[in-house]
């Protein structure tokens, strides 16, 4: 699944979560980290990824997570999430959409099945 990360998505996403890092939010913040734009927040990019694997697996139920993240995503920015089965873990990767297809993150979700029905 393919998700551009906006510059709007990510201002939403700090003002719900009280998260308001200059980083996230000012260009000259985050060209003073060595970004060239504001970057993503971490647990935004968790939540959805773990948000477009639920949507296509509606009587699935995620009851822990982890993601570990290799390099920021800035803003703008079109990302790839691929899921992968093994078993009852997920597995998780989430990649800059560009012709390196850098590693943003990659993770795992452990799942309960058939926990309702839609």
């Amino acid at each position: 699944m393919r998700k551009q990360i906006t510059a709007a998505a990510i201002r939403e996403y700090a003002e719900h979560t009280g998260d308001l890092a200059p980083i996230h939010l000012q260009d000259e913040a985050a060209r003073q980290a060595g970004y060239p734009a504001p970057i993503a927040h971490g647990m935004y990019l968790m939540g959805l990824a773990q948000s477009i694997y639920l949507a296509e697996h509606r009587t699935h139920w995620i009851q822990s997570s982890s993601m570990k993240f290799q390099r920021p995503l800035v803003q703008d920015t079109l990302a790839c999430f691929v899921y992968e089965a093994n078993n009852d873990s997920i597995l998780v990767t989430i990649t800059e959409q560009n012709e390196d297809g850098a590693v943003i993150a990659k993770g795992d979700f452990i799942v309960k099945k058939g926990v309702c029905s839609v």
